[in-house]
């Protein structure tokens, strides 16, 4: 070989080392940037034949819907739980820049939170904040699908619907509003101003236990999120969740300006559409699963 040759190779060889070794700088590709994760995260998922044929289902009447004008009660106990174990909750996309509403009992006392997405290992939680005084909480990851808008102004509830994975599959509730009352936290120390909803029709069709629907958004006719869904009272047929109130002091409290604020959802939800809604929030992944770890 040449010596103009052997001299040609040495340059290209020395050119790749330093390519390699001083990369792009500070042009990192979108796909790389922790603060923007990869778009497939957040692709929709493709859903088992179980979950494919719940989505599918039509509403059904709940079997011990509350009668209009039927007392409230003053207050409910909510029972804490024992000791935490893994389990599954809901959570809401509430901004792109990865902000989610889910309930504080859903990620407290747990080591590891995953927001479950289109990729297997999901996207994990880097920072949570709980509210002192309410079972409302706040996940922050690195980025989050679209999101569904907050209600900031005041509300005229007659009717709302509960989107989430009650028992684990993807589900929806609608809910008549009964008024308030108060929730009682005896293990976490504290009482809270609650809605309380009575269960008119849910997907799938008669769902014996709201359990893992807990976090879920609870929107609006106009498409808003209003509140999270916290507890039940299966015998009873009510579902309680946060105030608007309680929404808004969470973001108050990450010191965090309210997302989406004054914006309204993309159609007016109602009796005939809630299904499809509820739908595409889960299929778009602004609604999805939470999963918590022990240990």
């Amino acid at each position: 070989m040449r010596k103009v040759d052997w001299i040609a190779l040495l340059l290209v060889i020395i050119v790749a080392v330093v390519g390699r070794f001083m990369g792009p700088g500070d042009q990192i590709p979108e796909n790389l940037n922790p603060r923007r994760p990869s778009p497939d995260l957040f692709a929709p998922r493709a859903w088992d034949s179980q979950t494919r044929a719940w989505l599918k289902q039509e509403p059904s009447d709940s079997r011990n819907q509350i009668p209009s004008g039927a007392p409230l009660p003053s207050h409910s106990i909510v029972d804490g739980g024992g000791t935490p174990a893994s389990s599954t909750g809901s959570a809401a996309s509430v901004s792109a820049d990865g902000y989610w509403l889910t309930a504080r009992h859903v990620v407290q006392g747990y080591h590891e939170t995953v927001i479950q997405t289109g990729d297997r290992s999901g996207i994990p939680v880097r920072r949570t904040v709980l509210h002192p005084r309410a079972d409302i909480a706040l996940l922050i990851t690195d980025g989050s699908p679209q999101e569904i808008p907050v209600s900031v102004g005041p509300n005229f509830k007659s009717e709302a619907f509960g989107v989430g994975f009650p028992r684990g599959q993807p589900g929806v509730v609608q809910g008549r509003y009964l008024g308030q009352l108060t929730a009682i936290y005896h293990r976490e120390g504290f009482r809270e101003r609650v809605d309380a909803w009575s269960k008119v029709s849910e997907i799938p069709r008669r769902l014996s236990s709201l359990g893992g629907l807990s976090g879920g958004a609870v929107i609006d006719g106009t498409g808003r999120i209003i509140g999270v869904v916290q507890s039940e009272s299966q015998r009873r047929g009510r579902f309680m969740t946060a105030r608007p109130e309680t929404v808004r002091s969470i973001f108050e409290l990450a010191d965090i300006k309210i997302p989406g604020a004054g914006s309204v959802g993309s159609q007016e939800v109602t009796d005939e559409n809630y299904p499809s809604i509820a739908r595409a929030l889960i299929t778009s992944l602004r609604v999805a699963k939470v999963h918590c770890r022990v240990g």
